[in-house]
C-alpha cells in the first residue's frame, strides 16, 4: 500500500489535537500584531489574540500565508521519510496564496503532490481532507480521489455575518463611512464565497436577529434545491457561542432532521472580521463510491 502524505493549513481549524490524530500534517497561517510574528493555533490562540487586541485597541492585526521555506521544510522531510505521494487540500486562493506557495514547495524538492485549492475553509476543509482519507484508504487512485474533491470543491456553500466592523475599519477593509454608516444603521453584512473561491457580499441587513433570519432562509433553499451532504452542516463563530446557538436553533426548527454542528474560528478570522462573526457552511449532497 502506498505511504500518503496528507497535509492543509491551520485555516482549517482542526480542534486541538485533531489532526496529529488523523495523521494530517498542518502548516501554519502567520499573524503579526505589534510587529510581533505567531504561528495560528502554534503560538497563539483565539482567546489570547483576541485578549492582544483588548489590550492594544489601536493594533491592526494581519495575517500571513505560511512561510515557503516551511513548506520546503516540510516536503524534504515527507520525502526523506518515504511518503509516495501526498494530498494537500488548501484553504481558498481567494483568501490566500497558500496554495500556490504548497504546489511551487513540493515542486522544488520533487515531492509528488496532488493539490487542490478548495474554494472554501473551516469545517467544510477539513472535511474535503477526510473524505480524500476515506477513499485513499479504500483503495482508491489518486485522479478519481481528485475527480470526487473537485465535486465537494464546486458543492460547497460559505456564508459569514460579520462580528465586529471596528476591526474591519482598523485593518483598511472598510472606510470610516462606511462604518460610521453601518454603527449608526446597525448594519449586519453578510458575506459568501462564490463560484470561484472569492469573499464577496452576499446581503446587508438591520440587526443580528434579520441576519440570522436570512442565514437560515438561504441555508432552507439550497439545502432543499440541492440536498446536503450527510445531513450535517456547521455554524461556526469567532468568541460567541450564544449567537451561534441562537441561529443553530432557529435553523434547526426549519430543518428538523438534519445535524448542525457548532465549531469556532480561530484567530485568522478573528484578526480579520473580529469577534461575534458568525458562519454557516455546508456541502451538497455529492454522489461518489
Amino acid at each position: 500500500m502506498d505511504k500518503i502524505a496528507w497535509i492543509t493549513d491551520s485555516m482549517a481549524f482542526f480542534r486541538e489535537g485533531e489532526a496529529e490524530q488523523i495523521g494530517v500534517h498542518v502548516v501554519p497561517t502567520q499573524l503579526i500584531i505589534n510587529g510581533e510574528s505567531y504561528r495560528e493555533y502554534v503560538d497563539i490562540s483565539i482567546e489570547q489574540l483576541d485578549e492582544k487586541m483588548k489590550q492594544h485597541s489601536s493594533a491592526v492585526p494581519t495575517t500571513s500565508q505560511p512561510s515557503f521555506g516551511e513548506l520546503v521544510e516540510l516536503y524534504e522531510r515527507l520525502k526523506s521519510e518515504g511518503y509516495d505521494y501526498g494530498y494537500a487540500i488548501h484553504i481558498t486562493s481567494g483568501l490566500s496564496g497558500t496554495y500556490a506557495s504548497s504546489v511551487a514547495a513540493a515542486e522544488a524538492v520533487g515531492f509528488p503532490l496532488y493539490a487542490i485549492d478548495s474554494y472554501t475553509g473551516a469545517t467544510n476543509q477539513q472535511e474535503m481532507i477526510k473524505i480524500a482519507i476515506e477513499l485513499a484508504t479504500s483503495g482508491m487512485r489518486p485522479e478519481n480521489v481528485m475527480i470526487v474533491l473537485e465535486k465537494f470543491k464546486h458543492g460547497s456553500h460559505f456564508y459569514l455575518i460579520i462580528g465586529n466592523m471596528e476591526t474591519m475599519r482598523r485593518g483598511g477593509r472598510v472606510s470610516s463611512s462606511q462604518f460610521l454608516l453601518a454603527n449608526m444603521l446597525n448594519i449586519k453584512p453578510i458575506v459568501t464565497f462564490n463560484e470561484l473561491g472569492k469573499l464577496v457580499p452576499f446581503k446587508k441587513v438591520r440587526s443580528l436577529k434579520k441576519a440570522f433570519q436570512e442565514m437560515a432562509t438561504e441555508v432552507v433553499a439550497k439545502v432543499q434545491a440541492s440536498g446536503l451532504h450527510q445531513q450535517r452542516l456547521y455554524v461556526g463563530h469567532t468568541l460567541a457561542l450564544e449567537e451561534a446557538e441562537q441561529l443553530r436553533a432557529l435553523i434547526q426548527s426549519k430543518l428538523s432532521d438534519v445535524s448542525i454542528e457548532i465549531t469556532q474560528f480561530g484567530p485568522s478570522i478573528l484578526s480579520h472580521a473580529g469577534a461575534a462573526t458568525i458562519g454557516v457552511y455546508w456541502f451538497d449532497q455529492i454522489e461518489y463510491p
